[in-house]
C-alpha cells in the first residue's frame, strides 16, 4: 500500500529536479498536495471501515462465546442426565438379575408342589387300616398340596410378570440412553462447529487489528508527507519569486522515447504488485498503483533502467531511500524500498549502472513517469529481461 502513496510526493520531487519557476509549477504541486489530503481522507474512511469490521467481527465472536456457553451448559446436563440413566440401566440390571433368579426358585417350587401332589395322589390305598383316620389325613394333604401348588403357580406368574416389566424398563432406560447421547453429540458437533467459527473470527480480527493499526501509521505518514509537500511548495515560492525573470529551458526530443518495450529492469525479480487500479483484499476499497513492486532479495543490484542524470537522491518517510534519474527532461524514473545508494545528485549515469542495492525486505518499486503522468512500466520493459 505504501507504494501508493509515491504518486504525490515522487511528482514534488521530481518538479524539484526539473526546476520549475512559473506559477504553473507552485499550481501543480498545490494540486499534488490536495491529492495527498484527498488520500488521507480515503485512509481515515479505510480506517473507520476497519474499525467497524472489528466490531462486527467482534460482536460474531461475543455471538460465538455464548452459543459455546450455552453448549458448554446443555452438554453438561446431558452428562448428568446419561450418568443417571446409566445408574437406573445398571440398577435395572441387578433388579433383572434378581427376578430371573426369584422366578426360578418359584418356578422349582411350584414343580416341588406339583411333584409331591402328584406322588401323594397316586399313593396306593391300603385295604385294611390299622388307623381309621389315615384315609382322612391323605385327603387332607391333597387338599394343602393342591392350594400350595395353585398358590405357587401364581408366584410364578407374578414372577414372570415383574421379569417382562423389569426387561421392558431396562428397554427403555437404554432407549432413553442412546436418545440422551444423539443429543449430547449432536450438541457436541454443533459446539466445535461454533468454536472452529470463533477461531477464524478470532484470527479475522487480529488481521483486521493489524492492518488497522498499518492504516492509522499510513494516516500519520500522509500527514507528514502533506506537511512536507507545504513545506516544499513555500520553498518553491520563495524560489520564484527569486527568478520571476528567468525562462524555462525547453529540451529536443527525447531519445527515451525511442526506447519503449527496450528497457532494462530495474533489477531481477518477480512483479509483486501491478500497476494501475488495485482492490483491496478485505476492506474492498480501490487505490491507483502509480508504478510496480518487484521482489528481488535483500541486497540484490539495482541499476539504471537507461541513461540519464540523477535528479534527486534522499530519504523520505513512507518507502525509504530513493533515487530520480531525469531523462532528456521529460521523461523520469523512481526507485525506491533501496539500501545503500551509490550515485549523488547531477551525477550522470548509463543504462545498467549500478545505483543502489535492494533493502532488508528485498522489495524494489519502480514508478516511470512523463512529466507528470505515470506510465506503465511492463509496457516499457523488456519482458524477456524479467
Amino acid at each position: 500500500m505504501r507504494l501508493y502513496i509515491t504518486a504525490g510526493i515522487v511528482m514534488v520531487l521530481i518538479s524539484v529536479a526539473a526546476f520549475g519557476d512559473t506559477r504553473d509549477d507552485i499550481l501543480i504541486q498545490q494540486q499534488e498536495m490536495e491529492k495527498i489530503k484527498s488520500e488521507v481522507k480515503r485512509s481515515r474512511e479505510k480506517l473507520d471501515s476497519l474499525k467497524q469490521s472489528e466490531i462486527g467481527i467482534q460482536q460474531k465472536i461475543s455471538e460465538g462465546d455464548q452459543k459455546l456457553a450455552t453448549d458448554k451448559k446443555v452438554i453438561s446436563r446431558l452428562n448428568r442426565e446419561l450418568r443417571q440413566l446409566q445408574q437406573k440401566i445398571e440398577e435395572t440390571s441387578q433388579e433383572l438379575d434378581d427376578r430371573q433368579l426369584n422366578l426360578e426358585l418359584t418356578r422349582r417350587r411350584y414343580l416341588g408342589n406339583i411333584r409331591q401332589f402328584y406322588l401323594t395322589a397316586h399313593k396306593p390305598a391300603e385295604i385294611f387300616s390299622e388307623d381309621p383316620n389315615e384315609e382322612l389325613v391323605l385327603h387332607r394333604q391333597v387338599v394343602y398340596l393342591t392350594s400350595l401348588a395353585n398358590f405357587e403357580s401364581g408366584n410364578v406368574d407374578r414372577a414372570s410378570e415383574y421379569l417382562t416389566q423389569t426387561l421392558q424398563a431396562q428397554d427403555e432406560l437404554t432407549g432413553e440412553s442412546r436418545k440422551v447421547s444423539r443429543l449430547k453429540k449432536s450438541r457436541e458437533s454443533s459446539s466445535a462447529l461454533v468454536a472452529n467459527a470463533r477461531q477464524k473470527h478470532q484470527k479475522s480480527l487480529e488481521r483486521v487489528r493489524r492492518e488497522k493499526t498499518e492504516e492509522a501509521d499510513r494516516v500519520l505518514m500522509l500527514e507528514q508527507a502533506a506537511r512536507e509537500m507545504e513545506a516544499i511548495i513555500a520553498r518553491l515560492q520563495q524560489e520564484m519569486e527569486e527568478r520571476v525573470s528567468r525562462e524555462g529551458v525547453t529540451g529536443g526530443p527525447s531519445v527515451f522515447a525511442t526506447l519503449k518495450g527496450q528497457l532494462l529492469p530495474p533489477c531481477r525479480g518477480e512483479v509483486t504488485v501491478p500497476f494501475g487500479e488495485l482492490t483491496h483484499p478485505v476492506t474492498k476499497l480501490k487505490s491507483f498503483s502509480a508504478g510496480i513492486s518487484i521482489n528481488t532479495g535483500p541486497g540484490q543490484k539495482v541499476v539504471a533502467v537507461a541513461s540519464g542524470t540523477v535528479a534527486y537522491v534522499g530519504n523520505l518517510r513512507g518507502y525509504g531511500n530513493f533515487i530520480i534519474i531525469n531523462h532528456d527532461d521529460r521523461y523520469y524514473t523512481t526507485y525506491a524500498g533501496l539500501g545503500e545508494m551509490l550515485v549523488g545528485v547531477n551525477e550522470y549515469v548509463l543504462a545498467g549502472n549500478k545505483v543502489a542495492s535492494a533493502g532488508d525486505d528485498g522489495i524494489v518499486k519502480f514508478e516511470l513517469r512523463e512529466g507528470r503522468n505515470p506510465l506503465d512500466p511492463i509496457k516499457w520493459i523488456s519482458i524477456d529481461s524479467f
